[in-house]
């Protein structure tokens, strides 16, 4: 890159400016939303003659940063460190430094190569820089740290990068790949049941360790088979009570009275130690109450106290509140320890068994020191006493100062600005890092001014850290309001859960992708979003459509009011359904008679989902509340959950019927 260029962007930079008013601001940003699209099609012509208008714009350097990375091939080393030294802690400089060092391991630069690694990398669990690294060492003479780094990255239990490869052959060509080492290696990968693996590499030993990973793989497949077959009537060996222990665990997952019964089978097994055998029946029992089998209860209640932790408790007591047994709750809960029979949760079942067993005085004390506090629990308990739920909006006091001071802090501005363009993801990342060196109070107050800009994530995000938790206002924003006034009633579902479901799935960021892929505001598959989008007749290109927010809500309430028609207008198992996938809320209905709703929320197999359904139905009811200023009773919009047998076949009958 020619240096006049770097001159021209410090001249450029922002101290060398005045303030802009707002009209020039926006002026500017809209010249940096063009010029980042030139700049990331490696166009610096197309981008000079924006530069004069954006002279003193904080993001000039982020406009240079993408440059260098589209044209790195282009630069010279010497300007992108000088540029990285200076700009050392922009969100875009981590994508230019690593873009950097893969073109320094292209080029066969290894010495400045391990120079960037061990400055930045060494402890990042990079794979593929920890390969490119070994490989770095053996070029450069450290046989050391070569011999050190190849063994780490070769014992471990999956694939690596192929850039490993010329590791593992400059291990082979040394003589240094021994059959020990491959067995080892074998031996990790079965642990991590990568069985793909394991077979590629017994391989290249004998025909032993191709049956032993033969066995392996059967018993992944077939446990309750392979587990009946005569050669293990007598497991005396290390190996074989290694993959009995394997197969048990499988069908505890599976089917865990069939792992009950062979585990029996192996009690004179000398090689499963006590020990074993009561994880092994702890598994059982919790996989047992996770299917609410009808043997869960007993299995729960055999445990020793050894195996007896909080973990077992929980499991028992829902248990038994699928099964409806109160007593068995109780029992459940007063074996917590005293911080888990204290959670809201447990406190709040405590005094629905108390009321069920017939304790109504105790149970209405609980109930009333619930309905004191807000959340999902809470309003529960509130209702059960028709008591006024506790709010408990306290709007923040704004200090006008403090605040004025952090708008002009530069990393806060450079943040600010990364979202006005659209930046988000970048604006978050400074937005934190700025977030860090500032004390309670002033966090507190930079989530007012985040809500003030409309940066709804932040806000929210930094309000809680902050202890600024009963601003309703800023926890609970109404952001795209006239989109969801439009589009929920077309999809037939409340702007209320449209806006808790929408809260609980991105806190309002329109670019989000959760880690399974889900994209924007209400956190739709690509698959969902593009067979939704057929429905409406709309437009739909992937990922730009899902962070667009009229096209992701318009998506988002579709579904879910396919949801709701699906399972017969029951907005609790819907809502499981947004999160989990129709098919398994299916699978966890009642399977004969109705159940209470609270009671099926609290006995939804998976952790999150669970959680999830709390959370939003928690939402939905300050949302009623932020938009109609009134309290609307959270039992009011949770039905009874009917049995799979009714609720399937009654939304098969709408499905049919075309409603």
């Amino acid at each position: 890159m020619r240096r006049n260029l770097i001159i021209l962007i410090l001249s450029l930079a922002p101290g060398f400016g005045g303030s802009a008013s707002n009209d020039e601001l926006t002026a500017q940003r809209d010249a940096f939303r063009e010029a980042w699209v030139e700049a990331e099609r490696g166009d610096w012509l197309a981008v000079q003659p924006r530069l004069s208008e954006l002279r003193g714009y904080p993001l000039l350097p982020d406009l240079h940063a993408v440059y260098l990375r589209a044209t790195i091939n282009q630069q010279d080393d010497a300007d992108i460190a000088e540029f990285l030294t200076a700009n050392n802690s922009l969100w875009i400089s981590a994508s230019l430094r690593y873009r950097w060092i893969q073109v320094l391991a292209d080029r066969g630069d290894w010495e400045r190569f391990l120079e960037i690694y061990r400055a930045e990398y060494a402890q990042a669990g990079d794979r593929k820089l920890d390969c490119q690294a070994a490989e770095a060492m053996a070029r450069t003479g450290d046989a050391e740290g070569f011999a050190k780094a190849s063994r780490r990255l070769w014992l471990v239990g999956i694939s690596q990068p192929k850039d490993c490869d010329p590791v593992f052959d400059r291990l082979r060509e040394t003589g240094r790949m021994t059959d020990e080492l491959i067995r080892e290696r074998v031996g990790l990968a079965l642990d991590a049941e990568q069985f793909g693996l394991a077979t590629y590499l017994a391989r290249q030993i004998d025909e032993e360790q191709q049956h032993r990973v033969a066995r392996w793989q059967r018993m992944r497949s077939a446990p309750a088979a392979e587990l009946g077959k005569p050669e293990f009537e007598v497991v005396s060996d290390d190996d074989d009570a290694e993959l009995v222990i394997y197969g048990l665990d499988r069908l505890a997952r599976q089917e865990p009275d069939t792992a009950a019964r062979l585990l029996s089978g192996f009690a004179g097994a000398a090689a499963i130690g006590p020990a074993e055998r009561e994880r092994l029946e702890r598994e059982i029992a919790l996989w047992s109450a996770r299917d609410y089998l009808p043997t869960a209860p007993d299995r729960l209640a055999a445990l020793p106290d050894s195996a007896r932790d909080d973990v077992v408790c929980i499991a028992w007591a829902r248990s038994a509140l699928r099964a409806g047994d109160w007593s068995d709750v109780l029992l459940a809960i007063s074996a917590m320890s005293p911080d888990e029979a204290a959670d809201s949760s447990w406190r709040y079942w405590r005094a629905r068994a108390l009321a069920e067993t017939g304790d109504r005085l105790a149970a209405a004390e609980i109930f009333t020191a619930l309905a004191r506090e807000r959340g999902y629990h809470s309003f529960l308990s509130a209702d059960r006493l028709d008591l006024p739920y506790a709010l408990g909006h306290t709007p923040a006091e704004a200090d006008e100062t403090v605040i004025d001071a952090l708008a002009e802090k530069s990393d806060i501005v450079r943040a600010r600005e990364l979202f006005a363009v659209g930046l988000d993801s970048g604006g978050r990342i400074e937005w934190q890092r700025a977030m860090a060196s500032l004390s309670q109070s002033e966090r507190a107050q930079a989530s007012i001014l985040a809500h003030r800009w409309g940066w709804h994530s932040r806000a929210i995000a930094t309000a809680s850290s902050s202890g600024l938790v009963n601003d309703l206002e800023i926890r609970f924003p109404a952001p795209y309001r006239d989109l969801f006034e439009d589009l929920s009633p077309r999809a037939k579902v409340p702007v209320s859960w449209a806006y808790g479901i929408t809260r609980s799935e991105s806190l309002f960021m329109r670019d989000v992708s959760s880690p399974a892929g889900a994209i924007g505001l209400m956190q739709l598959m690509p698959a969902t979003g593009a067979s939704t989008a057929r429905e409406l007749n709309l437009r739909y290109s992937g990922r730009a459509s899902l962070t667009d927010p009229q096209v992701n809500i318009a998506l988002g309430t579709t579904y879910l009011g396919k949801m709701l028609a699906r399972f017969d207008g029951n907005q609790v198992a819907a809502t499981a359904a947004y999160n989990a996938g129709p098919e398994r809320v299916e699978r966890w209905l009642p399977d004969s008679a109705a159940m209470p709703a609270d009671v099926w929320v609290e006995t939804i197999p998976f952790r999150e989902t669970r959680g999830y359904v709390k959370r939003v139905l928690a939402a939905e009811t300050v949302f009623l509340w932020r938009l109609n200023g009134r309290v609307t009773r959270l039992t009011t919009r949770m039905p009874e959950v009917r049995p799979r047998s009714q609720m399937t076949a009654l939304a098969a009958g709408q499905r049919k019927s075309g409603r």
